[in-house]
């Protein structure tokens, strides 16, 4: 089960090489464009992910959430 303080990650389309990648929610996310990570370019924002990426997704979507919620527990110590 997810945390209820969890935010759903940040979805960011890749131009160059065409693929979508997700980054964890930040609060500066609106100042802070992270990189592709198979080509390094700045993508463009879409939004949160949404339930549907679940299933679109899987892999990014876990991976994502998975640095997130580990994050989060490290900083809880």
């Amino acid at each position: 089960m997810i945390p209820a303080t969890t935010k759903m990650p940040m979805k960011f389309e890749c131009t160059h090489c065409n693929k979508i990648y997700m980054h964890q929610y930040s609060i500066n996310a609106i100042s802070f464009y992270p990189t592709c990570p198979d080509c390094k370019q700045a993508g463009l924002l879409l939004g949160t992910a949404d339930s549907i990426d679940i299933v679109k997704h899987p892999k990014t979507f876990a991976k994502t959430l998975f640095k997130q919620i580990s994050h989060k527990l490290g900083k809880s110590h």
